[in-house]
């Protein structure tokens, strides 16, 4: 179905609201990891992503768009973006730690940056700078750490190569498969991050690495289960899609850098986690580097979008 170009206000409230559904994924793994594997979580959530999102696919548009689509080269893509940086991302946490990761993250503008600079020739007026430098600044005192507890080992160059290859992958699906709408970019990438988790599970059935465990199955487990794989993941990476055609991956990564104070208010509100001042200040300088590198900044051209 077609739709009328986006705004830029409607493409920053996709954006928003895609970063404060992943979120919620936060709270629910908490509560699988008490017994599931977490190659087993990232599975189920990517095969019911792929369902929801092959179903809204075909419901919304037409199902045989479906089998004209460009999969083999989507499923390269997402493979390499959305898999690949995944792994990485795991394994530079595991190879330092949380801290160090959510500082690596931060600096998701830079990367976004970097990308547009060197495929699209993006250039960085200072306007866009001072937005970048604000966005980083506040995404570090978002995440409420700090430098001193991280660990910066060789984890580190695997947490930054993942977020290029996040940043990469955004790019390359909104602008190499424009003949599809945001549901068939979202929908054939993802495909790719499905696939090779899916292998990877199953090396590490065959070689019994571990993470494969099937936890609990009770009605609580289940909601947070579905949870994870459904508004978090599916029609997170949708909203994601969608708002980041309008805006390009330099402007969108700025909303990435407010997920661990969305990630604090929901475990305030669950009573699981304190309130931290320093976080809320964080976003509210996040909120002004969009406000400040979208004033007077056009976003890359977008043909008429589909939803």
């Amino acid at each position: 179905m077609n739709r009328s170009q986006p705004t830029v206000l409607s493409a920053n409230l996709s954006c928003f609201a895609a970063i404060f559904l992943w979120a919620t994924g936060f709270i629910a793994a908490e509560k699988l990891f008490d017994s599931w594997g977490a190659l087993a979580m990232l599975s189920i959530r990517m095969v019911l992503s792929m369902t929801f999102l092959i179903l809204w696919w075909g419901i919304t548009e037409n199902w045989k768009q479906i089998f004209l689509a460009p999969w083999k080269r989507g499923i390269g893509t997402g493979a390499v973006g959305w898999g690949v940086g995944s792994i990485l991302l795991l394994v530079g946490q595991q190879l330092s730690d949380p801290v160090t990761t959510a500082i690596v993250v931060a600096m998701m503008p830079i990367a976004g940056a970097m990308t547009e600079a060197f495929f699209d020739g993006r250039r960085l007026t200072f306007r866009l700078v001072c937005g970048i430098l604000l966005a980083v600044i506040g995404g570090y005192l978002a995440t409420g750490v700090h430098l001193s507890d991280s660990d910066f080992s060789f984890g580190v160059i695997l947490c930054l190569c993942a977020i290029f290859l996040f940043a990469w992958a955004t790019r390359a699906t909104t602008h190499n498969f424009q003949t599809l709408s945001a549901t068939g970019q979202t929908t054939v990438t993802l495909a790719g991050g499905m696939l090779l988790i899916l292998i990877f599970h199953a090396l590490a059935l065959v070689g019994d690495f571990g993470g494969t465990t099937i936890g609990h199955t009770d009605a609580e487990h289940l909601r947070a289960l579905i949870i994870f794989a459904l508004p978090s993941s599916a029609i997170a990476q949708l909203l994601w899609i969608w708002g980041a055609r309008k805006l390009g991956i330099l402007l969108a990564s700025f909303h990435m850098n407010v997920l661990p104070f969305y990630v604090m208010v929901f475990a305030v509100i669950l009573a699981s986690a304190e309130w931290h001042s320093i976080q809320a200040i964080g976003a509210g300088l996040v909120a002004l580097a969009v406000l400040i590198s979208q004033t007077g900044v056009a976003p890359p051209t977008r043909a008429v979008d589909k939803f």
